[in-house]
């Protein structure tokens, strides 16, 4: 257990953590596999390591395998992978891009099609990446401020039992925030919500072949980037670019505390020193 002052008198084993279920051998997935190409995908990652099983699902394929993007929750995936779509439709998807069954191949519905194309390393493989601390708020922000990531309700009880409260000052919620994330990452750091984890561990850091990873701060030159070395200079135009998803309504308070800087410097730092944050 870290030694957090929010998480005395409290026992990690006794919180109502919410972790990502990577076995998929439920009852509900097994009858459903048959059928449904999501639950059929579940069952096939039960082949991969543990470790990449949530990275694996999280792969995005342009219809002509040229490019294969590993989307990292809170660093612009919502905004590439619809620029990915706009790339093999010439239009954005109308609803959420992460749903979406045509103009790009998501491994999350089509593994089979990109397993081949990933281990070939045929496609131009590509990440991006966040400051820690912007990502950390950003995934606060998402969940618990503006309410809009539809998994809230699942991390409610166990922020709830840390003493979370709507009538809370932002900053405290923030900090019961940060001991959630302790807590499922002592818990299971393989299991944590891809919102919440280190990226290391949701890019597969050291296990995948990028050809390049990006950083968010910098995607007006990273992004056309990607594409001019992976065969397609000039694209995305100006408008396609500059066009934004799943924006925060909330802003970050004018300074975070000098102890949860250190703590999120502390939780992610993995992040820190694989991306050059330093």
């Amino acid at each position: 257990m870290r030694n957090s002052p929010h998480f005395m008198g409290s026992d990690v084993t006794e919180l109502p953590l919410y972790l990502n279920d990577i076995d998929s051998n439920d009852v509900k997935t097994r009858l459903l596999a048959p059928f449904a190409p999501r639950y059929r995908v579940l069952r096939q990652l039960r082949a991969e390591p543990p470790e990449l099983r949530l990275p694996y699902r999280d792969l995005v394929m342009t219809s002509d395998r040229k490019f294969l993007f590993l989307r990292n929750a809170k660093a612009g995936c919502t905004s590439i992978a619809q620029i990915l779509y706009y790339y093999g439709t010439g239009s954005f998807y109308p609803r959420s891009i992460h749903r979406a069954q045509s103009g790009v191949l998501l491994s999350r519905y089509h593994w089979s099609k990109v397993k081949p194309v990933l281990e070939a390393g045929r496609a131009f493989l590509f990440t991006f990446v966040r400051d820690p601390e912007a990502r950390a708020y950003s995934a606060f922000t998402n969940f618990f401020v503006d309410q809009k990531n539809i998994a809230r309700h699942n991390h409610m009880p166990a922020l709830q039992a840390l003493g979370y409260s709507a009538d809370n000052p932002v900053s405290r919620n923030f900090d019961i925030y940060l001991d959630y994330l302790e807590a499922c990452l002592d818990a299971d750091p393989v299991r944590t919500s891809t919102h919440f984890r280190p990226q290391v561990l949701n890019i597969a850091y050291g296990a995948l072949s990028y050809d390049f990873i990006g950083k968010l701060e910098n995607i007006a030159e990273d992004l056309p980037k990607v594409f001019e070395l992976g065969g397609a200079p000039g694209f995305p135009p100006t408008d396609v670019m500059n066009a934004r998803f799943n924006p925060s309504m909330a802003q970050r308070p004018p300074e975070l505390t000098d102890g949860q800087r250190r703590r999120i410097r502390t939780i992610f730092a993995a992040d820190y020193a694989a991306f050059g944050y330093d």
